[in-house]
């Protein structure tokens, strides 16, 4: 496609020249606007594939892929109900649970709490919590009259460790003539766990079932079943065969999935990663346009040199070949670049994060604001391509006209005065 000589003109062009040195500073800032600009896209993909998937996989492991929820908020034949259930293929567990808010009170201390009765077998098999136990054991978990898990957030705030006392308060109580008494009881905590997902690690307290059926007075009746199937990929699949077996269930009740639960927050996240990308395109399209100037620049301080390469005999053809050449090679180094620093930031983002804070004394990642105790990071590889094609076009095309300005520089207007 380039001749031997069109590639040695392009080159020559390109190296740096004491007489050309604006021309120079600007193809320099050309090439570092597109490298930022393609590094800035990568981090950023990268970055919010992995708060996405790290944000599900928590929710998923957390709640498991379907609910069922009673009509009346309570279901008394639960046993029964989880036997039909796990016969039907690719549902893997079923686990009748009790939820219910709180108050938690320890010391002068008090805080809102999402307690979650579940049963000490289904917890050891929530591997997602069974696996992170920070303090503490699970083995004993239901062993006791009053226990209680509490998330690694909560601990670590109020110096709470296992052994201590919580007080949790409910308005859920006993109807007197004057009014319905709190109900209030005191846990021992077993074992604290670490998920990774703020709100858990901070608001979550796991309690055996049938202390959390006494607690919250449900006799031995559940609030709710949990669905898990082999995989969340399968829950449109699954949904029609799981739903036709709880209709079957006596008082009825309502089937929901993970996706409708948190539709409209994952739809969020997949619209603002979008509108990013949209955004931050712009950075390499301002690079871009740095690149047009560049090659206008160039090509009126080489007319004098085009000229008398058309009068050797040089078409106007590989004129524009010569002068796309040179546009092209500051897109393409410029994309390498960026495409090698974005993917060593995303692979790194953590410990870059970490540096960046112990040497500011900053905090740039507040788990309570953006869910996650940790920036996740997943490099798509599909993505990388996307950046990379993107930025490569628009380099490619912005040395178009320059190019053929350059192809249609008449040799005798330019060299009659010489």
């Amino acid at each position: 496609m380039f001749n031997a000589h069109e590639r040695m003109v392009a080159f020559r062009y390109l190296k740096i020249r004491s007489n050309e040195g604006f021309v120079t500073l600007v193809a320099l800032f050309s090439l570092l606007g597109i490298a930022i600009g393609v590094m800035v896209l990568i981090v950023t993909m990268s970055v919010m594939n992995g708060f996405r998937e790290e944000l599900l996989s928590k929710v998923i492991g957390f709640n498991g892929h379907m609910l069922y929820q009673p009509l009346g908020g309570k279901m008394s034949d639960y046993d029964d109900a989880v036997t039909r259930l796990k016969k039907i293929n690719n549902v893997v567990k079923v686990l009748p649970i009790i939820e219910g808010n709180a108050l938690a009170t320890f010391g002068s201390n008090s805080v809102p709490a999402l307690v979650r009765g579940i049963r000490p077998g289904d917890l050891k098999q929530m591997t997602l919590v069974s696996d992170n136990i920070r303090q503490g054991t699970l083995n004993n978990f239901g062993a006791g009259e009053n226990d209680i898990i509490i998330g690694i957030r909560l601990a670590e705030k109020y110096n709470l460790t296992v052994g201590d006392l919580v007080t949790l308060v409910t308005p859920r109580g006993r109807i007197t003539p004057f009014g319905t008494m709190p109900r209030i009881a005191s846990y021992k905590i077993g074992a604290v766990f670490e998920v990774g997902e703020y709100n858990y690690d901070t608001n979550y307290f796991f309690m055996p079932l049938a202390q959390a059926q006494t607690y919250f007075q449900y006799g031995d009746q559940v609030g709710a079943l949990e669905i898990i199937l082999t995989h969340p990929d399968m829950t449109t699949e699954m949904f029609p065969v799981v739903d036709q077996v709880t209709r079957q269930f006596e008082n009825g009740g309502r089937l929901i999935d993970w996706r409708m639960l948190n539709s409209s927050f994952f739809n969020a996240l997949q619209v603002e990663r979008n509108v990013m990308f949209i955004i931050l395109s712009f950075i390499i399209l301002v690079a871009v346009f740095n690149i047009v100037s560049t090659m206008i620049m160039m090509v009126k301080n080489k007319t004098r040199d085009v000229a008398i390469l058309r009068t050797m005999g040089v078409s106007s053809s590989s004129i524009m070949r010569i002068f796309f050449m040179v546009g092209a090679c500051i897109g393409i180094l410029g994309t390498f670049l960026g495409t090698m620093l974005g993917l060593a930031i995303a692979y790194n983002v953590q410990p870059i994060l970490d540096f960046i804070e112990r040497m500011t004394g900053l905090s740039l990642w507040e788990g309570e604001v953006r869910f996650l105790s940790e920036v996740p990071a997943i490099v798509e590889g599909k993505e990388v391509m996307i950046v990379v094609i993107v930025a490569l076009g628009l380099s490619f095309l912005a040395t178009l006209l320059p190019a053929w300005r350059a192809a249609k520089v008449d040799p005798v207007q330019s060299l009659r005065y010489e």
